[in-house]
C-alpha cells in the first residue's frame, strides 16, 4: 500500500468523526489458536442486606488480581466499595430493576456537607430513576442537577475526613434501542446488550470540588476514583455475560442464571451480554485473555485474541504489570470502533468481519490498532485515572503514544501509525490548537485533530529532542507514582521534566496550554 493511499484512508475516518479507537497501522499478524476452557466458580453467597457486609473482608478480589497488585486491596482500604443486584428481564429490553449499597469514605481534607452521584443513562439515551435513598438507615431525600446526570445528596451532619458513610438505593433502567450520547454505548443493539456507566456512581472530588458538571460533547464521562465491586445478575441462563473482573459464582436453575462478579480497584463497572456470543481464550502469564463474538466471525475473532495478548505482554514490560488475572474483549455495535473500560474493552462489531474492507483497509489491520489502543488505556483510564472530560489528552494522546510503543517493540517500525498523527492534524489545518484544553471545547474534528492527532506528536517530540528511554522512562514514573490515583496534566509534566532533568516550559505552552505558562 503506497503513502498517499494511506493518508487519503486515514483522511475518510477523520471526516467521518472516528474519534474514540480510530487508530490505523499498516502491519500483518499470524493468525493464532486457540481453544476455549470453561469457566469455574469459587462460590459467593451475594448479601441482602447491609447488615449482613464484612466491609472489611476484600478476600474474594484476590483472585481477579495477579500477585504484584494484590497489595492494593490494603493500600486501597479506603475506597469506596458497591454492591450492585441487577434483574434483567429475558426479553433485554424492559426496565432494568437494580439495587445498590455502598460505603464511602471521605478521603479529603475537609467535611463533605453532600454527596453526588451521577447517572449517566440520563446522558447515554436511556434513563436511570432512583429511589428509597437511604444514609446508615435513614431515608434522604435527593435532588437532581446537571440535566439530570448529577443526583445530589445533602449530609444531616458533614462527614468529616477519614469517616465513613453507607448508602443504600434502587434504581430502575430504560434501555434505548437507539444509540445516544456521545459513541451510542448504552443499550440493546443488534442481539447485543451494553450498559456503560449505567448505575449511580460516585465521581471524584479535586481541587474544584465534585465533578458534577452536565457531560460535554466529545470524549469519554467517567472521572472516578479507584473502587471495589460486587455485582449479582439474574438473567436469561442463555445469555452470555461479560463484564469487568471475574465471575466468583454462578447457579442456573429454571431458566435463569444468577452471576456473581467481583472486580476491583478499578474505575467503573461495565456489562454487556448477547446470546450469539461465543468465546476463545489464551492465557498469558498470570492473566486469561477471552475473546467474544458472533461465530462467524471466527476468522477476526483469532486475529483479536492475538493483538491483545501481544498488547498486554509488551505494555506490561513497557510500563508495569497488567494488574488483572483477565483481560475481555467483545464485540458490539457503536459509534466509535473502540471504548475502554476496566479490564475489558468493547470493539466495534465491524472491525470482526473478516475478508472485508473499513475504509479502504482490510478490516483485522484496523482491528489490531483499535484493540492495541484500547489495551493501553488498561494501564492510564483505569489503573491511573484521570479526568476525561476536561483533560483528555492526559490518557488519550499518551496512550496514542503508547499505541505507537506497542508497535514499535512488536514490529521495529511504527512509521506508519505516526503518519496517521499527521493526517489527523492536518484534517484541521495544522491549527495551532491547545492538545490540554477540555473536551468539549473542541469543535467539529478539532477534537479528533488535536487530541488524538497533535497530542502523540507532542511525545513524539519530546522523544526526538530527549529520546525514547527519557520518554518512556518518564511514563513509567507516571504510572507508578499515581499507581491507583489521578493523575493530571502538571503530573506528567513533573514526570517529563525530572526524566530529562530539564524546563519543558516552552514546550508545554507550545504544545498543551491554553495560555502562557506562569511560574
Amino acid at each position: 500500500m503506497n503513502k498517499r493511499l494511506i493518508l487519503i484512508i486515514v483522511a475518510v475516518l477523520v471526516v467521518l468523526g472516528l474519534g474514540v479507537g480510530a487508530w490505523l497501522y499498516y502491519g500483518q499478524a499470524d493468525t493464532p489458536v486457540a481453544t476455549a476452557e470453561p469457566v469455574t466458580y469459587s462460590g459467593y453467597n451475594f448479601p441482602s442486606s447491609a447488615k449482613e457486609i464484612d466491609w472489611k473482608d476484600r478476600e474474594i478480589f484476590k483472585a481477579g488480581l495477579v500477585d504484584s497488585a494484590v497489595g492494593a486491596l490494603k493500600d486501597l482500604s479506603k475506597a469506596s466499595t458497591y454492591y450492585i443486584s441487577l434483574e434483567i428481564a429475558p426479553d433485554l429490553v424492559s426496565p432494568i430493576k437494580g439495587h445498590q449499597i455502598m460505603r464511602f469514605f471521605n478521603t479529603e481534607k475537609g467535611p463533605l456537607t453532600e454527596i453526588y452521584f451521577r447517572l449517566y443513562p440520563n446522558f447515554q439515551g436511556g434513563k436511570i430513576e432512583v429511589s428509597h435513598i437511604t444514609l446508615d438507615g435513614g431515608a434522604m431525600i435527593p435532588s437532581l442537577e446537571s440535566a439530570d446526570t448529577a443526583l445530589r445528596v445533602d449530609l444531616k451532619d458533614p462527614l468529616q475526613p477519614g469517616e465513613s458513610l453507607v448508602m443504600e438505593m434502587d434504581f430502575e433502567l430504560s434501555i434505548p434501542t437507539e444509540m445516544g450520547g456521545n459513541y451510542g454505548l448504552y443499550g440493546y443493539f443488534e442481539d447485543v446488550l451494553v450498559l456503560d456507566t449505567f448505575y449511580p456512581m460516585i465521581p471524584a472530588f479535586d481541587e474544584n470540588g465534585w465533578n458534577k458538571q452536565t457531560p460535554q460533547d466529545n470524549g469519554d464521562l467517567t472521572y472516578t476514583d479507584a473502587s471495589f465491586y460486587i455485582v449479582q445478575v439474574e438473567a436469561p441462563a442463555n445469555l452470555v455475560l461479560v463484564s469487568s473482573g471475574i465471575a466468583v459464582d454462578q447457579q442456573i436453575k429454571s431458566g435463569t442464571q444468577t452471576t456473581v462478579f467481583a472486580s476491583g480497584p478499578s474505575r467503573d463497572f461495565y456489562l454487556a451480554g448477547s446470546r450469539k456470543f461465543v468465546e476463545i481464550n489464551e492465557q498469558i502469564g498470570e492473566t486469561l485473555v477471552r475473546v467474544y463474538t458472533r461465530p462467524e466471525y471466527s476468522v477476526n475473532q483469532a486475529y483479536a485474541l492475538d493483538y491483545a495478548t501481544h498488547a498486554i505482554e509488551i505494555l506490561s514490560r513497557q510500563v508495569g504489570e497488567y494488574p488483572y488475572t483477565e483481560f475481555e474483549i467483545l464485540s458490539s455495535p457503536m459509534r466509535a470502533l473502540g471504548i475502554e473500560y476496566p479490564g475489558i474493552t468493547s470493539i466495534v462489531v465491524d472491525e470482526f468481519v473478516d475478508g472485508v474492507e473499513l475504509y479502504g483497509m482490510p478490516s483485522e489491520q484496523m482491528l489490531e490498532s483499535t484493540l492495541a489502543h484500547e489495551t493501553g488505556h488498561m494501564w492510564f483510564y483505569n489503573t491511573v485515572g484521570n479526568d476525561q472530560q476536561n483533560q483528555p489528552w492526559v490518557d488519550e494522546a499518551l496512550v496514542q503514544y503508547m499505541t505507537y510503543i506497542y508497535y514499535l517493540d512488536r514490529y521495529g517500525d511504527g512509521d506508519g501509525y505516526v503518519e496517521s498523527w499527521k493526517y489527523r492534524w492536518s484534517r484541521v489545518e495544522n491549527a495551532d490548537v491547545p492538545i490540554g484544553m477540555s473536551a468539549g471545547e473542541y469543535h467539529g474534528a478539532e477534537y479528533s485533530g488535536i487530541v488524538y492527532g497533535r497530542g502523540p506528536l507532542f511525545y513524539l517530540e519530546i522523544e526526538k529532542n530527549y529520546g525514547l528511554d527519557t520518554v518512556m522512562s518518564a511514563v513509567q514514573s507516571y504510572y507508578q507514582d499515581h499507581l491507583w490515583g489521578n493523575g493530571y496534566t502538571e503530573d506528567i509534566r513533573a514526570a517529563l521534566e525530572d526524566a530529562c532533568d530539564c524546563d519543558l516550559s516552552v514546550e508545554f505552552e507550545e504544545w498543551v496550554y491554553e495560555k502562557p505558562y506562569v511560574e
